[in-house]
């Protein structure tokens, strides 16, 4: 009989029963305060980041864009891999030298616009690598392993227009 009191009184206990006057009342209360400041509605200006779904949204779609243009802008520089310089050395051998974007450098960033007409505004960073090889012809040049020298920091701004970045 005991052992049945003890166990009893650790139900009620563990329950919260036992304390059923004005404790259970108060933190009822407590429970249905709702989070945050009620005195200040929510909205697109003092919406914290990470529930901007818009934002987001428009993120996903310039880093998208962003890679796409990085694509472009090797097939399309003055130095492309496939318009690369190649120079005859006072030595006798060869230097090839292009340029290319170091697609893992991309970084971008994307902010919501005071403007009406153009709602966001993103920025793509990214490195410009210059890459070189030594060959004893200019045919072995274009198939030799080429190297980084250097690295130009970039930095393009685009805006959200019409649906499309620009």
């Amino acid at each position: 009989m005991h052992k049945f009191a003890i166990l009893a009184i650790l139900a009620l206990l563990s329950t919260g029963a036992f304390f059923a006057s004005g404790v259970t009342a108060s933190a009822q209360e407590v429970a249905s305060v709702a989070p945050g400041n009620a005195s200040q509605p929510v909205t697109a200006a003092n919406m914290p980041l990470y529930l901007d779904e818009g934002l987001a949204t428009k993120h996903a779609d310039f880093e998208k864009f962003a890679k796409t243009r990085a694509q472009a802008l090797n097939r399309n520089h003055r130095l492309s891999r496939q318009r690369m310089l190649i120079t005859k050395q006072p030595d006798g051998s060869y230097l090839a030298r292009y340029h290319a974007i170091d697609i893992d450098s991309i970084s971008t960033k994307v902010s919501r616009s005071k403007s009406k007409t153009i709602p966001f505004v993103g920025v793509m960073r990214f490195q410009e690598m210059i890459m070189e090889a030594v060959g004893n012809s200019p045919e072995l040049c274009r198939t030799a392993h080429f190297k980084p020298v250097s690295a130009i920091p970039n930095r393009q701004i685009f805006s959200y227009k019409k649906g499309t970045w620009q």
